[in-house]
């Protein structure tokens, strides 16, 4: 014991000299949460911009009080020739004109509105529905009033409109919208990339040792090599961990960030360290120099932070995108740890996450320890 003790001791001395290993495992994941953390943090929530084009009479006033009842948006009167400059040149994200004759427009199944964008931004796409339902509400409307008398379709849509906010009883199963959730996560992830940076490096300066014949000077101590080996991968589990400290800390203490359940917290994390130790790992066995370990780290931590929603959720990539990220490490990572931090624990869920990670864990393992040679 006393052995792995001081392997793990000499490495972990190692990497924390190292300037530009500080700076990745520490310096870049605080700077990183400090810029996103506040951006989720502070303000007022800035609602997207919608132009409203309508005529002057009485149908067209109360259409336009019918979408302006919708509080996800900010509805602000133009004219047409406005509209169209502020979408075009980015200050709106879309204009809904109205026609002018609406019960013509009923009448020959011609549409009621006109709905001009610049590009199909995430905000443009969810307005989509709300133009559409006041549409339906519309045609409905008209529907009716030609069976009773003495209705007129404005009157109508008034009454509509003044019934427009409606109390609902929310019952939410996932708590992930409070703030600071939202930057725990947002921190989680930053740290999640920049220990498969750090902790990938530190296993790739194992190349430059055996160039170096530290490697070689180590295999004639008493320690075995499974000893070595172990003082090794625990130098790197437990440099996770300081790092994952210190983001927690400073989150808590700036942010108030939320972490669940800690004991459940701390399980959970320890086993995405082992699978980031496992990638590091293997990325050292697969390749022979230090410098295309840090070539092939980059390109594959990137592209599968990418897709495996450390950047963004992963609602907001198209339908083939979020297949493919289920056979990547880190959306289980994510998955995990917003179960946890949520305060939602879905059992199959959590389950599912864990026994994922311990096969991508197993799988990068068998290959580093595989490929790597100990001459």
């Amino acid at each position: 014991m006393r052995k792995i003790g001081s392997i793990t001791w000499l490495r972990l001395k190692n990497m924390l000299k190292s300037p530009g290993g500080f700076v990745l495992m520490f310096v870049m994941p605080v700077v990183f949460s400090l810029i996103f953390g506040g951006m989720a943090s502070g303000g007022t929530e800035k609602k997207p911009i919608v132009l409203l084009v309508g005529g002057e009479d009485e149908l067209s006033r109360e259409i336009l009080m019918l979408i302006e009842g919708n509080p996800q948006y900010r509805w602000l009167e133009a004219t047409e020739i406005e509209a169209l400059e502020k979408v075009a040149n980015r200050d709106a994200i879309a204009a809904v004109m109205i026609h002018e004759n609406i019960p013509s427009q009923i009448k020959k199944e011609m549409p009621l509105f006109q709905l001009v964008n610049e590009r199909q931004t995430h905000e443009y796409l969810a307005l989509k529905p709300v133009i559409e339902g006041v549409a339906r509400t519309v045609i409905r409307g008209q529907e009716l009033v030609e069976v009773v008398e003495n209705v007129h379709l404005s009157e109508l849509l008034a009454n509509v409109s003044e019934r427009n906010q409606v109390n609902i009883d929310y019952r939410v199963f996932q708590k992930d919208g409070e703030n600071s959730q939202e930057i725990s996560l947002m921190t989680l992830g930053f740290t999640i990339m920049f220990m498969m940076f750090g902790i990938s490096g530190a296993a790739s300066t194992i190349l430059d040792e055996k160039r170096q014949g530290t490697w070689q000077r180590i295999l004639t101590t008493p320690a075995t090599k499974l000893q070595m080996m172990i003082g090794y991968l625990l130098a790197y589990f437990l440099m996770g961990w300081i790092q994952m400290a210190v983001l927690m800390i400073m989150m808590t203490v700036i942010f108030s960030a939320a972490w669940g359940n800690l004991v459940y917290f701390i399980l959970f994390t320890s086993l995405v360290i082992v699978t980031i130790v496992g990638f590091g790992l293997m990325i050292a066995g697969l390749v022979k120099t230090s410098q295309q370990a840090g070539a092939l780290s980059a390109v594959l931590i990137v592209t599968t932070c990418m897709l495996g929603g450390v950047y963004w959720s992963l609602e907001l990539v198209p339908e083939f995108m979020q297949k493919i990220s289920k056979v990547i490490p880190q959306t289980w990572m994510m998955e995990g740890l917003r179960e946890i931090i949520s305060g939602s624990m879905s059992t199959s869920t959590l389950l599912t996450a864990i026994l994922i990670l311990i096969a991508f864990s197993l799988m990068f393992f068998s290959i580093g320890l595989k490929k790597l040679k100990f001459q």
